[in-house]
């Protein structure tokens, strides 16, 4: 299947211009709809007053028993004159014709569609356009429309019970014709208000993006060689100041991270030119004069010791850059913590004898899953420094807590105090609180990186404190 092509998303000019646009022309429509729809309801209404008022006056017209039927139809007549743009036709009983506006439309057709009413108010108004086309005024050609009602008027005419059937029409025309004159006023007011209220959306938009463009025009000016600069979050408005501060978060991740790099190779030249000094300068002297056999093996035993701590550094270099590369996958196996601590204080029992330190464990046996090497490697490094650092005749301490969410191993020792300041970067790859000490057996500078990188491994968390009487190094493991 043919991969297709993705469609950049509208820009939020666009966006906020179209939502904008499409709101503003909704409300002249519903404006324009309720305008003119008030407009109709108000002429109906007032056709309808004129065809009761008419109506009504003759109702009493033809109601009149003491008058002829040819009087009554020129009162009919005088009567009509008084309402212009309305018509009547008056037929019988069987709508046979008396009479009809001569100068009005034939009402005849109208007769198969209504009723005839006989109460005392008119019953249902209809609208009935003329199908024949009349020359209208500035001589366009359209069908008449007009509003009718129908009446049944029951009276006595000479003595003998008549029935007037009565229809009254009003033109509309006039009224449909201002209708649709606002119609069209209206519509072309909305577009050219629409176009203008357009226009100023995206003058607006633009100039409400303009911080976006500033905070923009900033961001293109950080390189690898200004890592340091920061964002204001106070001097942007309020929707970009928490993107301002992920961004300032970021890049100090970042600069962290090339401050780490850049520091790499120095870090690594430094720690491998001691050793490798060491291997020439003996090497330089083995050979600046015959030795004996004896000799020749001190300095290969010299140098094979040199050789050694070279290849554990680089192994461990090889560990970190598989954790940074997430491809450190520990073996899920169930181990229980004291068994293990106890293996590590075998190993290093006879050390601590040496230092005349003691080690001690304490809390329970409780089970996590996790690998055995790994785990034991990072207790051996903790039991290492803390071992190294703890005074003659003091111990080192190990316990083990079982709280509710995840288990808890501390590692503690006796000593100075690490300043604050040194806490934070304890775990950094070849960071020593005192730099003056290297190269004296304590490590390369990496165990406590390796220590977290296999933590981080097993889903956990190490952190680190420390004041006058002890310092602690807590981890927390999730349970099994």
């Amino acid at each position: 299947m043919a991969n297709k092509t993705l469609r950049r998303p509208l820009s939020l000019s666009a966006r906020l211009t179209a939502f904008i646009s499409l709101a503003t022309v909704a409300a002249f429509a519903i404006f324009t709809w309720i305008m003119i729809h008030s407009v109709e309801n108000h002429f109906a209404e007032q056709d309808v007053d004129d065809l009761r008022q008419l109506s009504s006056g003759l109702r009493t017209i033809l109601s009149q028993e003491n008058e002829s039927q040819s009087t009554r139809l020129q009162q009919l007549i005088n009567a009509r004159e008084n309402h212009r743009n309305s018509y009547i036709y008056l037929g019988d009983a069987q709508n046979q014709p008396l009479y009809q506006s001569p100068d009005g439309p034939d009402l005849r057709q109208v007769l198969s569609s209504v009723t005839f009413n006989a109460a005392g108010d008119i019953g249902d108004v209809i609208v009935w356009q003329d199908p024949q086309v009349t020359n209208m005024p500035h001589d366009v050609m359209r069908r008449a429309s007009y509003r009718i009602v129908a009446l049944a008027i029951d009276t006595r005419v000479d003595g003998k019970p008549t029935r007037y059937n009565l229809l009254l029409a009003l033109s509309i025309d006039f009224h449909l014709h201002y209708i649709q004159a606002l119609k069209d006023n209206l519509i072309m007011t909305a577009i050219a208000i629409s176009a203008a209220i357009v226009l100023m959306i995206l003058f607006i938009v633009y100039q409400g993006h303009a911080p976006i463009r500033q905070v923009s025009r900033k961001i293109q000016g950080i390189t690898s060689e200004n890592l340091s600069s920061r964002l204001s979050p106070q001097q942007v408005p309020i929707e970009l100041a928490q993107l301002v501060i992920s961004f300032n978060q970021m890049i100090e991740r970042i600069e962290d991270v090339f401050t780490r790099q850049s520091h790499f190779s120095a870090d690594i030249a430094h720690e491998m030119r001691t050793p490798i000094t060491n291997l020439v300068t003996q090497t330089e002297i083995a050979l600046s004069q015959p030795r004996s056999a004896k000799e020749y093996e001190d300095v290969l035993y010299s140098n094979l010791e040199e050789f050694s701590r070279m290849a554990k550094m680089v192994s461990d270099m090889l560990f970190l850059s598989q954790a940074d590369n997430n491809l450190l996958i520990p073996e899920r196996v169930t181990l229980y913590l004291s068994e293990e601590v106890g293996k590590v204080f075998d190993f290093f029992e006879a050390w601590a004898e040496e230092r005349q330190v003691s080690l001690q464990c304490f809390g329970q046996n409780v089970a996590i899953s996790g690998d055995a090497l790994m785990l034991r490697r990072a207790i051996s490094n903790l039991l290492s420094n803390a071992i190294r650092y703890t005074p003659a005749g003091m111990a080192v301490s190990v316990r083990i807590t079982d709280l509710s969410d995840h288990i808890q191993l501390i590692v503690e020792n006796p000593g100075s105090a690490i300043d604050s300041a040194h806490l934070d970067r304890l775990f950094d790859r070849f960071y020593r609180v005192d730099p003056s000490r290297q190269r004296k057996g304590e490590g390369s500078g990496i165990g406590l990186a390796i220590v977290k990188s296999i933590i981080q491994a097993h889903r956990g968390t190490i952190t680190v404190t420390s004041d006058a009487q002890v310092t602690r190094f807590i981890i927390a493991l999730p349970k099994a």
